[in-house]
């Protein structure tokens, strides 16, 4: 589920299409793990953050692959 919704954040903020709105949401995710670890009584696992790190970067990759897609689509379809 971590993942998952990782890559959404990843594809969402893909969406916005702005630099500023990816470092943030990446700064974000850190700074909940951080408030986690600093909150909770017992250990965070650091594998659940990176986790999160791969499904957010899978996310962007994604978002980046898709927009490939369909540019290349367009460019087939327009010349056929």
């Amino acid at each position: 589920m971590i993942i998952l919704t990782a890559t959404t954040l990843g594809l969402t903020a893909g969406l916005m299409r702005s630099a500023g709105v990816i470092a943030i949401v990446a700064m974000l995710i850190a700074a909940t793990f951080a408030i986690a670890a600093i909150v909770s009584g017992g250990a965070v696992s650091f594998l659940a953050l990176f986790y999160t790190i791969i499904g957010y970067n899978a996310g962007l990759l994604l978002y980046l692959g898709g927009l490939f897609t369909t540019d290349r689509l367009r460019a087939v379809l327009v010349h056929s």
